[in-house]
C-alpha cells in the first residue's frame, strides 16, 4: 500500500509522538488536524520554534509536520490514511467534520478504538454515502507518552512489543496492518473484528479498575503531594484482584460468543500485559507483580486536582473513568447484557465510577455510552450481523 499522505487528528500526547513516529517511518508528508481550542496555534509555534516535534528516551527522532490546521478542508484532502489519534469522545463529532473531505477509498482509523468505534463510524459513513471508505482501529496505544514541551518535545517512557488491530471490511486487515506495521515500527497482530477490539479493550479494565482500587474508600480528605499514589506501581494486591475480577468478566463475554465470531484477540489481562511489554517487566510471576515492575509505567501518578497549595484530590473526570467507562466498560457491560451474561466486577466498578461521574451508565445514563443499543443493535443477533458486516445498525 503506497502512501502519498496522512493525517493525524488530534493535538495531544499519542498525536504527537504518531506524527513524528509516522514521517520518521514511513518518509511521506504528515499533516495534523487539530480542531479544538488553540490546538493548532499552539502546534505551530512550537513546531516553528524548535523545528519539529521530537520524541526522546525509548523512541527518538525529529520531524516537522508539513501542515497544520483546525480546518478539515485544508488537511484532509489527498490523505490515504487519517488517524484519530484523540479522546473516544471526540471520535463522532471529527468523523462529522472529516468525512465530506475524505479522497475516494481512504483508510479512517481511532488509535486507540476504545468500545463501539465501529458502531458510530459506520452509521456516520452509511448517512454520507461514503461506503468507499474503510475503518480501522487499534486495540491501544502503542507508547506510553507525555508531552514534555507542547509542540515540541514528547517523552516516550516506553513502547509496546505488539498490538493488535482490525478493519471493517474485514478483509481489509491485509492490506493495512502491513502499513500499520510500516507507520509505527512494531508487531501488528491482526484481530479477526472490530468487536474483538471493543472487548479486548485493556484501558477499560485497566484504568477504571486501578481508580477503584485507589480510592473507592477516599473519604474526602485531600492529600499532601507526597501520598498521590503511583497510578501502575502503587497497585495493591486488592486492587490486582479488582484487575482480574474484570478481566475474568471479559473473558466470560467471549466465552459466551467464540461460537459465533473469531474472538481469539481477547486475551486474558495477564497474559496482553506480557505479551505487550515482554523484558520491560521485571517480575511475571503475578499481575501485580507485572504492572508495578513494568518499566513503562515508572513514575506514572494518579490523576489529581490541586484544590489549595499543595493539597489534592482525585480527578474522577480525567479520562481513566471520563472516557473508559462510556466508551469502554459500559460498552462491553452492554455486549454482556445482549448475550446474557453476568459481569459481577464490572457492575461493582461501573455503579462506583458512575457515582464519581454523576451518571447511572447501568440505567437511565445507558445512553451517554457507546453502547451498541444506541445504533440500532438492540438484541444479539443484530449485533452478530453487524459484525459479520450483513447489516449496518440504525442510520
Amino acid at each position: 500500500m503506497k502512501i502519498r499522505k496522512i493525517t493525524v487528528c488530534g493535538g495531544g500526547n499519542g498525536a504527537q509522538t504518531l506524527t513524528t513516529v509516522a514521517a520518521l517511518n514511513l518518509g511521506c508528508p504528515v499533516d495534523i488536524y487539530a480542531p479544538f481550542a488553540d490546538e493548532a496555534g499552539r502546534l505551530r509555534s512550537g513546531v516553528a520554534r524548535h523545528g519539529g516535534i521530537e520524541v526522546i528516551d525509548t523512541v527518538q527522532g525529529k520531524a516537522r509536520p508539513r501542515h497544520i490546521s483546525a480546518e478539515p478542508a485544508q488537511v484532509i484532502p489527498g490523505s490515504d490514511v487519517v488517524a484519530l489519534v484523540l479522546p473516544a469522545f471526540a471520535h463522532e463529532s471529527t468523523l462529522q467534520q472529516i468525512v465530506p473531505f475524505l479522497d475516494p477509498g481512504a483508510w479512517v482509523g481511532a488509535m486507540p478504538a476504545r468500545g463501539g468505534f465501529d458502531y458510530c463510524a459506520a452509521q456516520i459513513l452509511a448517512k454520507k454515502g461514503r461506503d468507499d471508505v474503510g475503518l480501522f482501529g487499534l486495540q491501544t496505544l502503542p507508547w506510553a507518552c507525555r508531552i514534555q514541551e507542547y509542540g515540541r518535545v514528547v517523552h516516550v517512557l516506553g513502547v509496546k512489543k505488539a498490538v493488535d488491530a482490525a478493519t471493517r471490511p474485514a478483509a481489509g486487515i491485509e492490506q493495512v496492518a502491513p502499513l500499520l506495521e510500516r507507520m509505527l515500527g512494531l508487531s501488528i497482530g491482526a484481530a479477526a473484528n472490530l468487536l474483538a477490539l471493543t472487548l479486548a479493550n485493556t484501558g477499560q479494565l485497566i484504568h477504571p479498575g486501578i481508580m477503584y482500587a485507589h480510592f473507592a474508600t477516599w473519604d474526602g480528605t485531600p492529600l499532601p503531594a507526597g501520598e498521590i499514589p503511583l497510578f501502575y506501581q502503587g497497585l495493591s494486591e486488592q486492587g490486582a484482584q479488582t484487575l482480574a475480577g474484570l478481566s475474568n468478566d471479559v473473558q466470560s463475554i467471549r466465552a459466551r460468543l467464540e461460537a459465533e465470531q473469531n474472538l481469539s484477540a481477547v486475551r486474558p489481562l495477564k497474559t496482553w500485559l506480557l505479551r505487550s511489554y515482554g523484558d520491560a517487566i521485571a517480575d511475571p510471576s503475578t499481575l501485580r507483580n507485572a504492572f508495578v515492575t513494568n518499566r513503562a509505567y515508572a513514575g506514572l501518578k494518579s490523576p489529581v486536582k490541586e484544590v489549595s497549595p499543595r493539597q489534592f484530590v482525585p480527578d474522577f473526570q480525567a479520562r481513566y473513568l471520563a472516557e473508559d467507562v462510556p466508551f469502554g466498560l459500559a460498552v462491553s457491560r452492554a455486549i454482556a447484557g445482549l448475550a446474557g451474561v453476568e459481569t459481577p466486577a464490572m457492575d461493582r466498578v461501573i455503579a462506583w465510577a458512575g457515582t464519581r461521574l454523576g451518571k447511572d451508565y447501568l440505567g437511565q445514563d445507558a445512553g451517554a455510552a457507546r453502547i451498541p443499543q444506541n445504533y440500532g443493535l438492540e438484541n444479539l443477533e443484530q449485533l452478530l450481523a453487524f459484525t459479520r458486516e450483513k447489516a449496518r445498525g440504525k442510520t
